[in-house]
This record gives structure tokens, C-alpha cells and sequence, in this order.
């Protein structure tokens, strides 16, 4: 996770806490950047590469500056998370970015990738006696 120092010791353990809860739920790694991304998606693709197990991870990168959001999915988180689960995730955080909630924008989108990506639950029946 990677933040600029405008965020207090609460808001770093509030977004650490999603990134280990979306992990618990999905399986999937979850990374979060908010700072500059000078080029853009590019930027973004960049910083993804970076995270630990990049293929089975998810990274939300804001740039308040230009008010730009990027998620960046690996080649296996793909598989699970879908154009329109990163769209949804995008339309939630910038409705909370419009209300001045940062923290809580990027905090309800990694919720929201986490469910969206988790594997279904498969009941199986007994076999009568």
C-alpha cells in the first residue's frame, strides 16, 4: 500500500484492514496507491508489477490530483473480476470522492471487488442411503 503522508495512523490501519479482509474474501491480493500517476494507466499498470503475486492481484490507484482511477487486475484476477465489477467499483468511489471521503471510497471499492471476485459457495447434497 502505498500513500502520501496526509493520512493519519487510523485512515493507514482502516485501508490495511480492507486489503487483508478483500484477501480473506476473494483470495485475491489487493494493493492500494493514492498519489501521483503521471501517465496515467500506464503508471498504474507499473505500479501493479510491482505488488507480490501481481497475476492473482488487484491494484486501486487514485490520483486525486488529476482525478483519475485506475484499477489494474492480473492475468488470474482477471478471470474472476470482471470489466463490469472494476466499473461498478469505480461509479462507488467516486460518488464517496464527491462527498470528500477518500479513505472511505477506496475502503467500499476494495469491499466491493473482494465479493464481487469470491468463488461461489457449492452445496452438495448427500447421496440417500
Amino acid at each position: 500500500m502505498a500513500l502520501g503522508s496526509d493520512f493519519s495512523r487510523g485512515q493507514v490501519s482502516e485501508l490495511q484492514r480492507v486489503i487483508d479482509l478483500g484477501r480473506q474474501i476473494s483470495g485475491l491480493g489487493f494493493g492500494i496507491y493514492i498519489g501521483e500517476l503521471p501517465d496515467g494507466r500506464e503508471s498504474a499498470i507499473a505500479r501493479h508489477a510491482q505488488l507480490a503475486d501481481a497475476p492473482a492481484a488487484v491494484l486501486v490507484a487514485v490520483d486525486p490530483a488529476a482525478r483519475s482511477i485506475e484499477i489494474v487486475t492480473g492475468s488470474h484476477a482477471f478471470r474472476v473480476l470482471d470489466d463490469r465489477s472494476c466499473e461498478l467499483a469505480v461509479l462507488a468511489m467516486k460518488s464517496s470522492f464527491e462527498a470528500g471521503d477518500l479513505v472511505g471510497g477506496v475502503r467500499d471499492a476494495v469491499n466491493l471487488l473482494a465479493q464481487r471476485a469470491r468463488a461461489p459457495h457449492t452445496a452438495h447434497l448427500q447421496e440417500p442411503v
